[in-house]
């Protein structure tokens, strides 16, 4: 039996592929959830309403039926037992596998500062989440989301069209440290206050404070923002627990190798727990690709050699599209580039050149016109200034 322990896109995409080139063989997704599968990114559109959960959802019960995959939800294994092929779940239940996808993804990040465990804060992993977070927005009127990255920023939108008055705060110098370098995020910052969201950077959470229900965040310079509902989106942790149980390699993640082995025979791990080449990606084409590799390594072990994700992510940011390619030095570096800033229309152009003119990265927010032909020249590798300049003044 092939056993899949988590079925998010990691999980269901190693399924999918098991069955595509195993016809015959047994497959068994355990998912702790008890909703079925559906598309994690798209919990921002069911929190703001835009959308439905049974719309994120893109394959039902039957789908996995039809395919002979065993899709359990409700169902979480509580200990793994290399040296017995054999995994037990929380309802005392013993499985034996021949080969075992470890696909159990990430947990929010929690803050560890006084306050953090009154009611009323919450991080946003799951649907539960989702319905909670909603039912406290009608409760309140003010909110703050911790973490100025892709998922806060979302978050804050959300909260907003729900009518609360929400402050993002930022440790770091500027809002979406990794995708933007300081020109951009000044340019996103602006849009987000056009739309009601107060951005504070370079700020850092010393305490919730409230009797039993959160009622202020106070800030490290002693700061306060009245918030009845706060958000945490700091980031991830690896689900390493079992693994590590189990006595396999973890650091940040479950340690795999090019063929997204672990260290215990027939153990493999995918997805934002697997930790490759000293990397947790966190990003659903690492997701999808390392599913799919490590499903053709259950078949036929060191078959297929994952080569890495290349970082390119396509976002939809505060309503406005937002590409990053390649090296975009969101942090400055020492390699020449291209610009274009307008504020007023909330876009933002930079491209990193190479020493031959080659294009290296880029940013594009707010111009998705010019997303196709930056793709190609970023695939080509082949000196493209003139090229550059050219779409630069398309959009300036």
């Amino acid at each position: 039996m092939y056993l899949i322990l988590g079925g998010g896109l990691a999980g269901v995409t190693a399924a999918r592929t098991l069955r595509s080139l195993e016809a015959v063989g047994e497959i068994v997704v355990l998912e702790a959830e008890t909703s079925p599968y559906y598309l994690r990114p798209g919990l921002i559109e069911v929190l703001a309403g835009r959308r439905t959960l049974a719309e994120i959802t893109p394959f039902p019960r039957v789908w996995f039926e039809h395919r002979r995959i065993t899709y359990r939800s409700g169902a979480t294994a509580v200990a793994l037992r290399p040296e017995r092929h054999e995994v037990e779940l929380a309802s005392g239940e013993t499985l034996a596998y021949d080969r075992v996808l470890l696909a159990c993804g990430a947990e929010a990040a929690r803050l560890e500062l006084p306050g953090a465990d009154l009611e009323g804060v919450f991080t946003l992993r799951s649907a539960a989440d989702v319905e909670r977070i909603r039912t406290r927005a009608g409760e309140v009127s003010g909110s703050a989301v911790v973490g100025g990255g892709w998922l806060g920023i979302e978050v804050a939108r959300a909260l907003r069209d729900h009518g609360l008055s929400v402050a993002l705060l930022e440790r770091g110098p500027w809002i979406l440290c990794r995708q933007l370098d300081q020109g951009g995020a000044a340019i996103l910052a602006g849009v987000l206050a056009s739309q009601g969201i107060e951005v504070q950077v370079g700020v850092a959470p010393a305490a919730i404070r409230g009797k039993r229900e959160a009622e202020e965040v106070v800030l490290a310079d002693g700061n306060r923002i009245a918030a009845g509902l706060v958000v945490v989106a700091a980031g991830i942790r690896s689900r390493v627990g079992l693994a590590q149980a189990a006595g396999l390699t973890t650091k940040q993640g479950v340690v795999v190798d090019d063929h997204l082995a672990t260290s215990a025979p027939d153990v493999f791990a995918a997805g934002d727990v697997a930790e490759w080449a000293g990397r947790v990606y966190g990003i659903v084409a690492a997701a999808r690709e390392q599913g799919e590799a490590a499903a053709r390594n259950m078949l036929a072990p060191g078959s297929v050699r994952y080569p890495g994700t290349t970082p390119s992510n396509k976002l939809k940011v505060a309503g406005l599209d937002l590409v990053c390619v390649g090296d975009t030095q969101p942090q400055g570096g020492p390699r020449r580039e291209l610009r274009h800033a307008d504020p007023a229309g909330g876009r933002y152009v930079k491209f990193v050149l190479g020493t031959e003119g080659e294009l290296h990265g880029a940013i594009l927010l707010g111009t998705p016109e010019l997303t196709d032909p930056v793709e190609e020249l970023a695939r080509a590798g082949v000196p493209a200034e003139d090229d550059l300049h050219r779409l630069l003044s398309s959009v300036a």
